[in-house]
């Protein structure tokens, strides 16, 4: 399976578990007695066998609720044994999810049972149109975009209990948003989390582009080899939202302009022969027919070195 990601230093628990002690060290020097709770955000759909094969006392966050048939492929919360001194649990944490983007820790003011009520309201998402979607927050693949698709009240909401929410972003980098560290559950005022449909485009706009990338690895691996996975996945993303502004909404064609992408130089998209193409498309013409009309010079011209 390919993941659209670059791997993360082999420091990053280290440097996470240093940053942990640092927030506990500086909350007990200014509120003794404030909670401050660890935990790891697993998500099973990438590894459903993870917590089978381990002692892990893990928490499906889809427990008593709608989704609590997807069992062990669920997002679980799972516990730090104590409040200071992580790195032994974040290397057997990071170790066992592989470097796979299913992985992130939050530090909250609530202990485990009322923090999973208060993400409970968050899980599934409610379109504009009544349609109803899962929320992947286990997915660090995704979890920046959600977190910005947010509204702001939304957002102040859902981090209101926490310290922070950390998560190793698709350039390999460690990136977190701070909580308001309250030690209760904020009402969120719904039971399925409302999403506006630019919010729900950006979501969309963030999966094709990993959806369409798996599908190039599964048949042309070899363009993927040239630039790293976050890289690929900007290109992808970036011609994908070019090809919906020129009319191209079949999911072949818009596959197939994906992988000229990465297979040919950069810029191509602005060669003459591809603009005059981009423009027949934006009026209604036939990617695929028209991809078959440019001429070999195009093609001689933009061929990567």
């Amino acid at each position: 399976m390919y993941f659209a990601i670059d791997p993360h230093s082999p420091d990053l628990p280290v440097e996470l578990a240093a940053e942990l002690d640092r927030a506990v060290d500086t909350l007990r020097a200014e509120r003794p007695n404030h909670p401050f709770h660890v935990f790891a955000l697993v998500d099973g759909a990438f590894d459903e066998t993870i917590f089978a094969s381990r002692k892990w006392a893990a928490r499906s966050l889809y427990e008593g609720g709608p989704l609590h048939a997807l069992g062990k492929a669920a997002p679980h919360l799972l516990a730090a044994p104590s409040a200071r001194g992580h790195l032994p649990w974040l290397k057997t944490v990071f170790a066992a999810c592989n470097g796979m983007p299913m992985l992130s820790i939050i530090t909250s003011a609530l202990p485990l049972d009322d923090l999973l009520g208060h993400l409970r309201p968050y899980l599934i998402a409610r379109t504009t149109d009544g349609m109803e979607w899962p929320v992947r927050w286990g997915d660090t693949r995704v979890l920046p975009t959600l977190l910005t698709a947010l509204d702001e009240a939304q957002r102040t909401s859902l981090l209101s209990p926490l310290h922070a929410w950390y998560c190793v972003q698709r350039d390999g980098s460690l990136i977190s948003w701070p909580g308001a560290t309250i030690p209760q559950q904020d009402p969120a005022g719904f039971d399925k989390l409302p999403l506006s449909d630019e919010a729900f485009a950006q979501l969309v706009a963030e999966a094709e582009a990993d959806a369409v990338l798996a599908d190039i690895y599964d048949t042309q691996p070899d363009l993927l080899q040239q630039r790293s996975g976050a890289a690929c996945h900007g290109c992808v993303a970036q011609h994908l939202d070019l090809a919906g502004k020129h009319g191209i909404r079949a999911a072949g064609a818009r596959q197939h302009f994906s992988a000229l992408a990465l297979n040919l130089r950069e810029g191509f998209a602005e060669h003459p022969a591809m603009a005059a193409l981009l423009q027949r498309t934006r009026q209604g013409a036939d990617y695929l027919q028209e991809i078959a009309t440019l001429p070999d010079s195009f093609w001689d011209e933009m061929a990567s070195s």
